[in-house]
């Protein structure tokens, strides 16, 4: 009796620790994956009401969608792999000074705004290039994070093609 109890615990705690197999490296991917596409959803909420130029509210509608379903892809994921964790729902104090200078940003809105895709696509690209890259990823977020990739990339490039104000 007391061996099936002590075998019992010894493989609840193996495959509790299998479906936790996230690594330092997954951990720390999410986060910020997580807390970008947070910036990236609330910079483009903020353009629709703000901005002043037709191209970046379209670019702004482009990236609600994107982020919206690579967000969910992500948290599908993670759920297959580590139901347990929380993803922050909140952006990092840099990306939080981002938001209250696009918010405080008036007339100059569509300029900060594009200053800000640009830098923020560039540190997801090198995010999730660097991810991706890595063999300590977990398999399946690295699979979702190379399908991501392609999109990131692509609103880096058209964030460049957005108007000088």
């Amino acid at each position: 009796m007391k061996k099936s109890f002590v075998l019992a615990v010894l493989l609840s705690a193996a495959s509790a620790s299998a479906a936790s197999m996230l690594s330092k490296t997954d951990t720390t991917f999410l986060t910020k994956a997580a807390m970008s596409n947070t910036f990236e959803l609330d910079a483009s909420q903020m353009a629709l009401s703000m901005s002043k130029t037709p191209a970046d509210q379209t670019f702004a509608r482009q990236m609600i969608t994107d982020h919206t379903k690579l967000g969910a892809e992500v948290k599908a994921a993670l759920a297959k792999v580590d139901p347990g964790m929380m993803l922050p729902s909140g952006v990092s104090k840099a990306q939080q000074r981002m938001l209250n200078k696009l918010k405080t940003a008036g007339k100059h809105f569509d300029r900060v705004y594009k200053a800000e895709m640009l830098s923020s696509h560039a540190q997801a690209v090198k995010l999730f290039t660097k991810y991706t890259g890595s063999r300590r990823a977990n398999a399946t977020l690295k699979a979702v994070a190379m399908n991501g990739l392609p999109t990131i990339k692509m609103h880096h490039d058209e964030a460049k093609t957005l108007p000088q104000m």
